[in-house]
This record gives C-alpha cells, structure tokens and sequence, in this order.
C-alpha cells in the first residue's frame, strides 16, 4: 500500500475540533471518531461521536447504533441534519457530530456509518446501437467446423479472400462483401455467414439457410428521402476487413445520446427510431468535431489492482472529473470504457455515455480523515440496443483509495499516493479516458449525411417533418439498378489476418479509435 500524506497535523488539527465540540452538560466532551463507512464495536454508555466526510460535493451520511438512540447530528456548519438524507454541498466536507442516548448498562453496543454519493445527469444518455464497418461474411464456423474452405467462389462482386480448399482457423473470414457492401455469397455446407447491421445495409438479409431477413436500411432510406447516394458512398470507404466485430459508430452514438433529445421519426419519414439513430451516430463520428472540457485522459489500461500499477496516478484526476460534472453540474459524460468480459483485449475502444454513479466512501485505518477508499459503481448506456432487445445499462466496479484537500476537493497534487485497486462488473480493464464534450459540429466522415437533413426527419430535435407520405422505400437492386459502386479505398484498419483466442467478445462492440486530447 502507499504511503499517506496527510501528516500529523491534520490529527492534530482533528483531535482539537473534536475536542472544541460543544455539550450541553460539561464544558468539553471528548468526541470519539466513528470511521467513515465503518463500525465501532464495544461501545458502553451514553456518548458523543463524531464521523469525518471528506468530500465537499455531498452525499447520503447514515448513522446506526444498536443500542439507544441517535440524536443531535449536526453538520460541521453546526446547522443539524438528518440521519438518510443528502448532506449536500458545496461545502458538505467536515466533522459531523451526533449522540447517543438512552443505552442500557453493561450492555455494549456498535456505532456504524455508511456515506454514499450518488450523481445522477439532468439528461439521461440513451441507448443506441454502435452500427459495425465491417460488412457480412461468409466464414469458417467458431466451433464445429472442418478446418477447411468449402465454399468454391464468390457471388457478384463479392471479395474471396481465402481460396476454395484451403486450411482455414475457426471464424476466419472467407468472403466479404465487394464495394456495394452487400453480400452476395450464400455458403456451403461446412461454411457458414453472419449478418451485420450496417448503416449500408438494404432493406434485406441474406440468411446462412434460404430465405431473406428484412433488416434496417438507414442510409438507403436517407438516400430515397433526399436523392443522394450516401448509401454507396458508406460501403465503398468504411467497411473495415478485419475479423474483429467492434469497429463501428459508437462515438457518434454515445455523443448523440448524451447531447440530443432521444430522436423520434417526424411525420413522413418513414424511418424507424433505430435508423434515424443511425444518422445522428454518422453526424457523430468524427473526434476532431467535438470541443473537450474537463477531461482525465491516456489512462493505462492494467487491469488495475492492489499496490503499485501505472493506474493509480490517474484515479485523482478520474474521480475529480466525475464529482465535478456529474455530481455538481449534473452533467453526463464520455469515456471509453474499454472491452467487455469474458474475453475483450485492451486496445478495444467502447465509448459509452456515463450518466450516473454510486461512491460508497470508506474511512482507511491509520492514514488520516482525508484518505478514503471508494467502491464506485458506474453506470453507463448501452451501444447495442436494436429493437430495444439489449437496453441493460453497462455497470461497471471501480475500487480505488485516494486523497481530498482540507477545503474538501479530490487533492490531485497527491496523485502519486493513490491506488487503483480493482476493476469488475461490465469491464476488465481501467477506463481510456472520461470527458466533457463542451460543444459538437454535427458533420461525420459521410460527406452526404447533414445535420439539417437529419434534424428534418426528428421531430424530438427540432424537425418539422416531410410534406406527404413517407416513400415506398425500395430495395438496393431497384433504387441503385444502372449505378456503377464506387471504387472503395483501403478501409482504415483493414486486416485479413485470423482471428486469435475464440469468438469476438459479447455483441457490445466500439469504435477503433482513441478519442482524448492532453
């Protein structure tokens, strides 16, 4: 563990305010300090005690005692308080005093207290889906295959990147889509294929067996709304090769949910709430169009735990930016939360918008009243909700023990002597990053999709909607027939390379990026 730094004048200075502490029958009482978040045992008689809160931002102090009754909490503004309600803030850091009356003789008793803050947004970030680059394939199954390619060609203009015969790893890609982005190819026998839902998509699937799925056509419809050809351009230039399933808009989405009214279709669109989504997410997706405020960034990702890692010095930063924002302004943030259990790799990036957490604040033995370890549960939206089938919010454990200054602030000045301790829930690794995004030009990598075209079809967002009846949409082979595909280029982190350690991790999938500016 790492050595405290808060000395022995801040004892000093604690055991003479405990000392001062006003009682109505003798000059001075001596106060007995009751851990905070903790227990003590063994108590006898009537007494007076007294519980530190570090933190100036507030929260819900209770106060137990399993014998007689509380009384008398007061606040160190002297003002009184109730047991189970927020202490408030900005100024809510101090001793709190409170007595205990009415005990039986010779019959011991405990004294406990529990302090949790709670932050909750004014704006709660909705759930979205995160809308994969990277296009249907036909390929070896995960489990039960032959190990070999039995498929024998490519349909249309689908791409064959793994010869007919040819030894194969399980879930390696064999075919994928060509620069329309549709998958032509139905497999053979000992092959198999998974659907995608992409921005690009028709209006139909092809399934592994016969037979069509119908499926969101976001851009599609965008396209026979306004007469542009957003849909090819999307397959043509962001389709990712690789066989990771994570790449996708997950910022575009995560910075929608958190800065946007949830979107509804306006009159005549013709769009369902999970395809208008979508655009906002395309608006969305490009980093270098939002404005960062607060921020704690380049967090390495561990996994944290007890003692000495590269996470501990960035917890104050981490902490501070949360207290700050969604405690004190009400403000839901940003953060890469990195990959999911069982089998996510560090370098995955899962943007998420964070809109609520519970600290439950811990006194540590023998380091002084302004040290605390906290067990923070963070919550977060999720990125893969389609047809509402997976709204669970991501929850994710944080464990770590960190400073606060006399005037009741995380003490960033003391980043070295904290200690990230522990990660788990919805996660496996320490956060990238946690921001505020002060401000948005809503203009993603689709030079086709804009924001005004995309408020006209939300009528939670400004939109007035469209004169008439939605389209009698139609599918690709109709509305693009005589339409030569672009010429795509080399999709941004295109890789044929197989895939390693098992199937891709749970659908929750991210965007490959890093977003965090120093």
């Amino acid at each position: 563990m790492h050595i405290g730094c808060n000395g022995c004048g801040a004892m000093a200075w604690a055991l003479l305010a405990l000392l001062a502490w006003p009682m109505e029958t003798e000059a001075a009482e001596r106060v007995q300090p009751v851990p905070l978040g903790g227990t003590l045992n063994d108590q006898a008689g009537d007494r007076s005690y007294g519980v530190y809160v570090p933190t100036r931002q507030g929260g819900t102090l209770t106060v137990k005692s399993t014998g007689g009754t509380v009384r008398a909490l007061t606040g160190p503004d002297g003002k009184p308080r109730t047991s189970g309600q927020d202490v408030g803030g900005p100024a809510a850091h101090g001793w709190y005093t409170f007595r205990v009356s009415g005990t039986e003789a010779g019959r011991p008793y405990s004294v406990e207290t529990t302090f949790v803050q709670s932050a909750r947004s004014a704006r709660k970030p909705w759930n979205y889906y995160y809308w994969p680059t990277k296009g249907d394939s036909v390929h070896e199954p995960w489990a039960g295959g032959n190990g070999r390619v039995d498929t024998p060609a490519p349909a249309g203009d689908d791409v064959m990147i793994v010869p007919y015969g040819a030894a194969i790893a399980p879930g390696q890609d064999i075919i994928l889509p060509g620069a329309n982005g549709l998958l032509e190819t139905r497999p053979a026998a000992g092959d198999t294929l998974t659907w995608f839902p992409n921005l690009y998509d028709d209006m139909y699937a092809l399934g592994a067996e016969v037979g069509l799925y119908q499926t969101p056509s976001p851009l599609l419809k965008y396209d026979q709304i306004f007469g542009l050809t957003a849909r090819s351009w999307e397959a043509a230039y962001s389709q990712t090769l690789g066989v990771q399933r994570w790449p996708g808009h997950c910022l575009g989405g995560a910075v929608a949910s958190i800065l946007l009214n949830e979107p509804t279709p306006a009159k005549g669109s013709g769009l369902t709430r999970d395809e208008l989504k979508a655009l906002w997410a395309e608006l969305g997706e490009n980093h270098l169009n939002h404005r960062i405020g607060d921020y704690a960034v380049n967090i390495p990702a561990g996994p944290p735990r007890p003692g000495y890692d590269p996470c501990d010095q960035f917890v104050a930063r981490f902490h501070a930016v949360l207290e700050r924002n969604l405690r004190a302004r009400r403000i839901a943030l940003l953060g890469n939360l990195r990959s999911f259990p069982p089998n996510g790799g560090p370098d995955e990036v899962w943007n998420h918008g964070i809109g609520a957490y519970d600290a439950r604040f811990h006194a540590v033995a023998g380091r002084g009243e302004r040290r605390a370890r906290i067990e923070l549960d963070l919550v977060a939206n999720t990125g893969s909700n389609l047809n509402d089938r997976d709204p669970k919010p991501r929850t994710i454990r944080y464990e770590y023990e960190l400073v606060y200054t006399p005037e009741g602030d995380v003490d960033e000045a003391a980043a070295h002597s904290c200690d990230w301790i522990g990660v788990g829930g919805d996660a496996l690794y320490a956060p990238l990053n946690l921001l505020e995004i002060a401000e948005s030009r809503w203009q993603g990598h689709n030079p086709m999709v804009t924001e005004a075209n995309v408020r006209t079809l939300d009528a939670a967002n400004g939109g007035r909607g469209l004169a008439g009846d939605a389209p009698a949409f139609r599918p690709v082979a109709v509305h693009e027939a005589g339409r030569a595909p672009l010429v795509a280029s080399p999709a941004i982190g295109a890789s044929v390379q197989p895939a390693t350690g098992g199937p891709p991790n749970s659908p929750r999938r991210a965007l490959l990026r890093i977003f965090g500016r120093d």
